[in-house]
């Protein structure tokens, strides 16, 4: 009998575990002027993807899309795929707005699991894959940062 009752109560728990309901997640979105050439925006918005593990392809003049990053072979990978990873994706649009001046939309979209039971479903960007933390290496590598962030500044030194 108690035995019965264990059985069922785990049965039961791990029901109420599988079936709770996911929260939906939008994108994480930048939209940004940048006081640089298209041109050089674009290389450097491939360069700071491709260095993050992204396959980058560009489908017109403007537009750039990514498929979910790579994850590593071996047991790594049977590991990700059946607990607790987030793999993520970029959108991006570049349009020129004058000599100097270029328009930057940036989407991050991310989805994660926990468990080898569950589906991927969107999640919150992790802060390495946001959408901020790409428009600031993007800026650190067109050299545009408003505030240089150096060891003397952070520390205070003269």
């Amino acid at each position: 009998m108690v035995r019965h009752v264990k059985w069922a109560l785990g049965s039961a728990l791990l029901l109420m575990g599988m079936s709770t309901a996911a929260l939906a997640f939008e994108a994480d979105v930048v939209d940004v002027k940048l006081s640089a050439p298209a041109e050089k925006v674009k290389t450097a918005l491939t360069e700071v993807l491709t260095d993050s593990g992204y396959e980058v392809r560009w489908k017109n003049d403007t537009t750039l899309e990514t498929d979910y990053r790579e994850e590593s072979g071996g047991l790594d990978s049977l590991y990700y795929c059946c607990w607790g990873v987030i793999k993520s994706r970029v959108q991006a649009t570049v349009t020129p707005e004058g000599g100097q001046t270029t328009h930057l939309r940036l989407q991050v979209f991310a989805q994660g699991k926990r468990t080898i039971f569950e589906s991927f479903t969107p999640v919150q960007t992790p802060v390495p894959e946001s959408a901020e933390n790409q428009l600031r290496l993007i800026k650190n590598k067109l050299k545009i940062v408003s505030h240089p962030y150096t060891t003397v500044s952070f520390f205070g030194m003269k």
